[in-house]
C-alpha cells in the first residue's frame, strides 16, 4: 500500500481534510516546517478545551488521519510524536496514516499513550526512529499487530513499554537496541521470561535492562540468568527492584554474572515508595553470594539493596569485600532499610578506610546508633574520595554520636560535600555538636535536616559557626563553606540571619572571599599596627586585599574603595618618618649608582 496523495497535495484544501480552524492551523504549521513546531500530539477529543497543549491535533470527525501522515511524512522539523489512543480508529486509517509518516526522517520519539491496538499496527514502518515508548494494553487478540510493526523500526535503540512474548521477539531481531524498560500491570509470565531470555542469549547490543517491579520471582531471574551467562554487551543497568526475588533467584544471577567485568549498575532493591505488590526478599546468603561474584568486576559503579530487611552483618561483610578490593571501582552503594545496625556500622568502618572510589554512601534507616557512628566516623577519616554521606532514619543517634564526627570533619583527608540526617530528632543539643564538629571544616557544602526541636539557641550554634565575630581572626576561622544548611527546601526553618551569612558563603568565589568579605563587614576600621614589622612592602598587598573583594561581592563593592583608602592612609601615617627615610634612601641610592658608573668611565679613558 503507498501513499496516493502526492498529486493532490499541491491543490488539496485543509479546510475539506480538517474539522476545525485550530487543526488546519497545526497542519498548515507542519506543512510549511514550521522550526517552532518540534513536537505533535495526536488526541481524541475527551477533555475541555483549555487542557489541550498548543501542539495538540484534536482528532474529531471529519479530520483525515491519513492527509495529517502524509502532511507529517514530508515534515522537516518535528522531533516527537505522542499518539493518543490511535488504535481506537479505524484500522484502515491507521494503516494510512503509518504509510504516510514512514517517510519521515526527523522524528526520533515516538509514544503510544492509551487505547488498545489494531491490525492497523501491523503496516507501521518507523525507520528513523530511535525511542519508542508504548503506554497500551497490548492484549492477547492484537499485540501481534505492534510486534509485526515493531520489527521494522531498525533504528531503535530505546524501547520503554507494556510488553508479550511476541513483542520481546520482535525487539529482539532488532540491531541497534541498547535499552529495554519493560512494564506491565501484571507480574511476566513464563514465556516472557523465557523469550527475555532468548534475547539476552543472541543480543549483542543491549546494555540496559529494566524490569522494575515486573514480579520475576526466583523462577523468572533463574530463567533469565541463563541468557545473562552467554551475555557480554549488558554494561550500563540491570534493575531487578521489586521483583519478589530470594536467596535463590540472586544466587543464580550471581552465577552467570561471574564472567561479567562490563555491568556498571545493580539494583537488587526494594523502592520505598506506595503500595508496590512486589518485594524483595533477599538475605545473606544471596547477597553474599552476589558479592563474591562482583568482586572482580572493575567496572561496576553502582550497588543498591536497600529494603532486604533479611541482610545483616553477614552480608554487610560480604559487600565490605568490594569496598576492600584493589579493583573495586564502586562509586555509590545504597544499603538503606536493612538490619545494619552497629556491628554493620563498624564492619564498613575498615572497608571505607582503605577504599578509594566510594563517592555515595546511603545508610538511612540501618538502626545505626552512637557506636557504629563512632566507628564509621574512624573509618571515614582515613577516607579522601567520599562526597556524600545520607544518615536519614538512624533516630538512635544522639548529640554525643554526632559529636564522633569531629574526627572525621577535622581530618586533613575529607572531602564529603553533602550530609544528610533526616528523621533523626536533632533538637538544640544535635545542633551544639554538629556546629562543633564542623568548625573547621572546609569540604561540607550541604547539611540537610529536619528543624524542628531546634529553637534560637541551637540556631545561635550554627551562626557562630558561620560568623564568628568576636574578632577578626576568629571571624576568619569560621565556616566559610556551608552553603545549604536545615530543611530540602527553603520554608523559613533557618533565621534569616543565618540564611544571609549562608548566601555571603555561596556567592562568593571560594572561602577567602567570603572570609574578607565577613571581615569588612564587622570590622570597618582594621587595626594597621600589627602590620608595621612589614614595613612599606605591605602597601600592595593591601590593595590586592580588597581589590578582590570588591571584583568578588556586589554587596560591599560600595564602601569596599573607601575603606581601601582609609586602611591604607592608616598605615602610611602610622609611619611617616619610614616614608620619608625611604624617599630620602632610595635617592641616595639613585645617586652613589650614578657616581659609581662616572667612575668606571673615568678610570676606562685613563687606560
Amino acid at each position: 500500500m503507498n501513499d496516493n496523495h502526492f498529486g493532490l497535495a499541491a491543490t488539496v484544501r485543509l479546510k475539506e481534510i480538517t474539522s476545525s480552524a485550530r487543526n488546519r492551523a497545526l497542519l498548515h504549521r507542519i506543512k510549511n516546517n514550521d522550526p517552532s513546531l518540534a513536537d505533535l500530539g495526536i488526541v481524541h477529543d475527551h477533555l475541555d478545551e483549555f487542557e489541550y497543549d498548543d501542539f495538540d491535533f484534536i482528532f474529531r470527525e471529519g479530520d483525515d488521519l491519513s492527509w495529517l501522515g502524509h502532511f507529517i511524512g514530508g515534515n522537516k522539523t518535528l522531533k516527537s510524536l505522542y499518539l493518543w489512543d490511535l488504535g481506537g480508529r479505524d484500522g484502515e486509517q491507521i494503516k494510512r496514516f503509518f504509510i504516510g509518516i514512514q517517510r519521515n526522517k526527523s522524528i526520533k520519539e515516538v509514544y503510544f499513550v492509551d487505547g488498545i491496538l489494531n491490525d492497523g499496527f501491523a503496516v507501521m514502518n518507523l525507520p528513523h526512529v530511535t525511542t519508542i515508548t508504548c503506554e497500551h494494553q497490548p492484549g492477547c487478540d492484537n499485540a501481534h499487530y505492534f510486534a509485526l510493526g515493531l520489527r521494522r523500526c531498525k533504528s531503535l535503540k530505546e524501547y520503554y513499554g507494556l510488553t508479550t512474548a511476541e513483542i520481546v521477539a520482535s525487539l529482539s531481531t532488532l540491531p541497534k537496541l541498547e535499552h529495554i524498560r519493560i512494564y506491565s500491570d501484571q507480574r511476566l509470565r513464563r514465556d516472557e521470561c523465557v523469550a527475555l531470555r532468548e534475547l539476552l542469549s543472541n543480543t549483542n547490543q543491549l546494555k540496559d535492562l529494566n524490569l522494575q517491579c515486573m514480579g520475576l520471582e526466583d523462577e523468572g531471574l533463574e530463567l533469565l540468568a541463563e541468557g545473562f551467562a552467554h551475555n557480554s554487551s549488558l554494561t550500563d543497568v540491570l534493575n531487578l527492584a521489586n521483583n519478589n526475588i530470594g536467596d535463590r533467584g540472586v544466587q543464580a544471577l550471581a552465577l552467570s554474572l561471574e564472567r561479567n567485568e562490563s555491568l556498571r549498575h545493580v539494583d537488587l532493591s526494594n523502592e520505598n515508595f506506595g503500595a508496590l505488590r512486589y518485594n524483595n526478599n533477599i538475605g545473606d546468603k544471596g547477597v553474599g553470594a552476589l558479592a563474591e561474584s562482583l568482586v572482580h568486576n572493575a567496572a561496576l559503579r553502582v550497588l543498591s539493596v536497600s529494603g532486604n530487611t533479611s541482610i545483616t552483618g553477614t552480608g554487610v561483610r560480604a559487600i565490605s569485600r568490594i569496598l576492600q578490593s584493589h579493583k573495586s571501582g564502586l562509586e555509590k552503594l545504597y544499603l538503606d532499610r536493612i538490619n545494619l545496625g552497629d556491628d554493620g556500622g563498624k564492619i564498613l568502618a575498615g572497608a571505607l578506610s582503605i577504599n578509594t572510589s566510594l563517592v555515595y554512601l546511603s545508610l538511612c534507616s540501618g538502626s545505626i546508633g552512637d557506636d557504629g557512628l563512632r566507628a564509621l566516623a574512624a573509618g571515614l577519616s582515613r577516607n579522601s574520595t567520599l562526597h556524600e554521606l545520607d544518615f536519614s532514619g538512624n533516630a538512635a543517634l544522639t548529640a554525643a554520636g554526632l559529636h564522633s564526627l569531629k574526627r572525621y570533619f577535622r581530618s586533613p583527608s575529607c572531602a564529603l560535600k553533602n550530609l544528610f540526617i533526616f528523621d533523626i530528632n536533632l533538637g538544640d543539643e544535635g545542633a551544639y555538636a554538629l556546629a562543633i564538629v564542623l568548625r573547621q571544616n572546609k569540604s561540607l557544602q550541604r547539611l540537610k535536616f529536619h528543624a524542628r526541636g531546634i529553637t534560637s539557641k541551637g540556631w545561635k550554634a550554627f551562626l557562630i559557626l558561620l560568623c564568628d565575630k568576636s574578632s577578626p581572626n576568629r571571624l576568619y576561622l569560621s565556616n566559610h563553606t556551608l552553603i545549604e544548611l536545615g530543611e530540602w527546601f527553603h520554608d523559613g526553618s533557618a533565621p534569616t540571619i543565618v540564611g544571609n551569612w549562608l548566601g555571603i558563603n555561596k556567592r562568593s568565589q571560594n572561602r577567602n572571599f567570603a572570609a574578607k568579605s565577613k571581615i569588612l563587614h564587622f570590622f570597618p576600621d582594621l587595626d594597621m599596627v600589627p602590620l608595621f614589622q612589614w614595613d612599606l612592602k605591605f602597601i600592595p598587598l593591601v590593595n590586592s586585599w580588597f581589590r578582590t573583594i570588591s571584583s568578588s561581592n556586589v554587596d560591599f563593592a560600595a564602601v569596599i574603595r573607601n575603606r581601601e583608602l582609609t586602611a591604607i592612609y592608616k598605615f602610611v601615617s602610622g609611619l611617616p618618618l619610614l616614608v620619608v627615610d625611604g624617599f630620602k634612601c632610595s635617592v641616595t641610592q639613585q645617586r652613589q649608582r650614578i657616581r659609581a658608573k662616572i667612575c668606571e668611565l673615568e678610570e676606562g679613558f685613563v687606560l
